[in-house]
């Protein structure tokens, strides 16, 4: 993870940023748009510094000329043993296109491996192609009939996808 790092509560508000600017460039056509105005850089400022102080899951941000391009953020999938998961990822819409997310990507996969997981999983709204086909090339699975992710279906339809780690 030689250009990626551990975030850390200083990178609150670069992160909120990243990632309100991301959601509204690949959400807004087809997310709820009062649910999409409720997500604020302060609001999520506010959550992104309760959860780099917490240890529930670890973020990891890619900087480019010095300011914070992207992050995803990994933890223990729930009920899962053996299996870790990519909770986030995201890249700020300028970023987009030049390898930010597939660098992210592998660190992710790359962090979980290092702690102890043989595979990975994560869940993708149905209709964001762009993170799918990236995640497709990366040898990313989708599982068909996997059931629901209550947290984003509460937003739209989202699919799960694995992987094996090496």
């Amino acid at each position: 993870m030689s250009d990626v790092r551990r975030a850390n509560g200083a990178d609150a508000a670069a992160i909120a940023g990243v990632d309100v600017r991301a959601w509204n460039h690949a959400y807004s056509d087809f997310l709820d748009e009062r649910r999409m105005a409720e997500r604020t850089t302060a609001a999520r400022e506010a959550r992104w510094r309760e959860t780099l102080d917490g240890g529930e899951k670890e973020t990891w941000v890619l900087e480019v000329a010095g300011r914070i391009a992207g992050f995803v953020s990994v933890r223990a999938a729930e009920g899962e043993e053996g299996t870790g998961e990519i909770v986030a990822l995201y890249v700020d819409p300028p970023a987009q296109g030049a390898g930010v997310g597939t660098k992210l990507l592998a660190a992710g996969q790359e962090r979980l491996s290092e702690l102890g997981y043989g595979r990975a999983m994560l869940w993708v709204f149905e209709q964001n192609g762009l993170a799918r086909r990236l995640y497709e090339r990366r040898g990313w699975e989708l599982v068909p009939d996997a059931g629901r992710n209550e947290t984003c279906e509460s937003w739209a339809p989202a699919v799960r996808y694995e992987r094996a780690l090496a």
